[in-house]
């Protein structure tokens, strides 16, 4: 008699709607750190002319330099809190942090000088010149991210990653709030 109340309380208790503190194994998804759900590749190409930037110089000096970043965006699962995850029965509830840009990576392998063209009484571009059009060539990139989804992607993206990651633990339902920034 005594198994069957025991069972029967356990059985109640697992039944109810009555909120429950977030588990260690629940709270595990913390160590999975920055999660990236997105990846885009964005090319640009970069150019100078200085056919009339100084008088005093004859002849002309053009550089076209082709260049891409690679740049991977997700949500830092350590941000969360123990209060960002609701557990009614069988049902999780978790609001995620804000995606966010986890990487930007300018592979000097995929810059490439496409035209160089030097007349007249010019200099050559020098290095310290090339690597200043690289930076506004990046700088141009970091801009044009701002009109992607890269964003609001990582952020549906890691929703899936993470209802399938408690529909794995035996949650029947997995709703879940996320920040996107606008």
């Amino acid at each position: 008699m005594k198994k069957i109340l025991i069972i029967a309380a356990l059985l109640f208790s697992a039944c109810s709607n009555e909120e429950q503190a977030p588990t260690p194994a629940v709270m595990e998804i913390k160590d999975l750190g920055q999660l990236a759900t997105v990846e885009y590749t964005i090319g640009k190409i970069v150019q100078m002319d200085q056919t009339e930037d100084a008088w005093y110089k004859w002849g002309d000096r053009k550089i076209l330099i082709k260049t891409r970043a690679v740049v991977k965006a997700g949500i830092d699962l350590q941000k969360l809190k123990e209060d960002d995850i609701v557990i009614k029965g069988n049902t999780i509830e978790i609001t995620l942090p804000e995606a966010e840009y986890i990487s930007f990576n300018m592979d000097p392998n995929y810059t490439k000088t496409e035209v160089e063209s030097i007349s007249g009484f010019r200099d050559n571009f020098s290095q310290k010149e090339k690597n200043e059009i690289l930076r506004q060539g990046e700088d141009a990139i970091k801009r044009d991210l701002e009109k992607t989804n890269i964003l609001q992607d990582a952020s549906s993206n890691a929703e899936d990653v993470i209802r399938d990651f408690y529909k794995e633990m035996g949650f029947k339902r997995v709703i879940i709030h996320s920040t996107v920034q606008e």
